[in-house]
């Protein structure tokens, strides 16, 4: 993530129908008034985009940026943002007044939010994409009706990568309730002694949100059923009988038998696929975002991959995964003051959900988001991700709801046995109220 998935087509375009601050633009406030993307006249050349990227990119989105290069005659520079600080880096950035001339970001509206995009950034809404991503568009950078980000990466699908021959051996199948993950887990530790049997990453603080509610929380949000709740304030997400700290005291109990790895705490997400893939660990709850980490592991060797790793969705009672707009592939134009920039960035915009789009969907061997390309030949672990997503996927209930930058920490806290689930959700409905309220001025 990639970053914190926050942690939502993968699918929607294809089954939406069948379903250095000196390198960085002037951070001048004054400059930034919810512009709209200007398309008149031709696109500049000879020009320098600063484009913050997440490291977690797949080669596919670098050699977008590079076709983008030699068919503009402009030149791409990436800012390096590390995957495993992702969210927490970019804010920090931006809140120094630093900006790029195109930001690669979280499409769901609490991140959205979380960098004013109507204040900030360019309104894209009038580009032909839009009708293309269909109701992606509706969730993804997103906000009161404007459209401020394109989305041209697959969904980021929650679920459990797990070793193949590792539950094999020890005669299980892939978990698909919580339930059976604890069963799972008792089992594992019974049966194949030093193999751990759930690999988390605290050190990269937002893996522990996944499973920590996530996941959890899938069956309860059909139709945003348990967003609508909290944001119409008919639940609250500390109620002691909710489905919120239920899902936390679920990832505690599993905490408390020792289904962790012994460095859970300080582990980076890079290290629990690595776990993963050697058969160290016989599962990870992470996002689909971290199949390209997996394949580069396997130095590309996508057959041995597929050979090794499967994926599942689950939830509390059912096997129902959850789904966010993912950070890889999703592209935001600020607004920065300088009209030539602004003017070539949203000429980039056009051209990766346009002339360059089709290629790129080829070479990343992903489902489109926009509507009107063809979906190529999948890996195996991907068309895995696809079954779960077709079962009845649903967005991550964290999608709409504001304050939720916070919940890396606290769920890191919950990992650390700091803070029991109840301080935390006490501790993050009153980040949403806060945020809730402030939205509101």
């Amino acid at each position: 993530m990639n970053g914190c998935r926050r942690r939502h087509g993968l699918f929607v375009g294809a089954l939406v129908i069948g379903l250095t601050a000196s390198a960085c633009a002037n951070g001048d406030d004054s400059a930034r008034s919810g512009k709209v993307a200007d398309t008149s006249g031709k696109a500049p050349t000879g020009v320098t985009l600063t484009l913050w990227h997440n490291t977690a990119d797949p080669t596919a989105l670098l050699d977008l940026y590079k076709a983008y290069e030699k068919k503009s005659g402009n030149t791409i520079d990436l800012v390096d943002i590390p995957a495993d600080s992702f969210p927490s880096t970019v804010q920090t950035k931006w809140a120094t007044g630093a900006r790029p001339d195109i930001l690669e970001w979280h499409g769901n509206q609490v991140d959205v939010l979380s960098l004013n995009a109507a204040k900030n950034m360019i309104d894209l809404s009038a580009l032909p994409f839009v009708k293309k991503e269909g109701t992606l568009a509706d969730v993804s950078g997103n906000v009161g009706g404007k459209v401020y980000a394109a989305t041209v990466g697959s969904l980021s699908v929650d679920g459990i990568f797990y070793n193949k021959q590792v539950l094999t051996k020890a005669g299980l199948q892939p978990p698909q309730t919580y339930a059976e993950l604890a069963a799972a887990c008792k089992t594992l530790k019974a049966k194949t002694p030093g193999v751990t049997p759930i690999f988390e990453a605290g050190g990269s603080q937002w893996p522990p949100q996944i499973l920590g509610a996530f996941n959890y929380l899938a069956e309860s949000n059909t139709d945003q059923a348990y967003d609508k709740s909290i944001l119409d304030g008919t639940a609250q997400l500390n109620d002691p009988d909710g489905p919120f700290v239920a899902g936390l005291k679920a990832y505690d109990s599993l905490r408390k038998a020792g289904c962790f790895n012994s460095d859970a705490n300080t582990a980076q997400w890079e290290d629990s696929f690595k776990a993963v893939l050697s058969g160290k660990a016989a599962m990870v709850a992470n996002n689909s975002d971290s199949i390209g980490l997996l394949n580069s592991d396997a130095n590309d060797d996508t057959a041995k991959v597929d050979a090794a790793v499967g994926f599942v969705g689950l939830s509390a009672t059912k096997p129902v995964t959850n789904y966010a707009p993912s950070p890889l592939g999703t592209y935001y134009v600020p607004s920065t003051g300088d009209s030539k920039k602004e003017r070539a960035a949203v000429d980039f915009i056009d051209y990766i959900t346009g002339a360059g789009y089709a290629d790129y969907i080829k070479e990343a061997k992903i489902i489109p988001t926009l509507s009107g390309t063809a979906t190529p030949q999948l890996q195996g672990l991907l068309q895995d991700v696809k079954t779960a997503y077709d079962r009845g996927a649903t967005l991550s209930f964290n999608s709409p709801l504001p304050g939720f930058s916070s919940f890396g920490a606290e769920a890191q806290k919950l990992l650390a046995g700091q803070e029991t689930p109840q301080q935390v959700a006490d501790k993050m409905q009153t980040y949403y109220a806060q945020a809730a309220a402030a939205a509101k001025q």
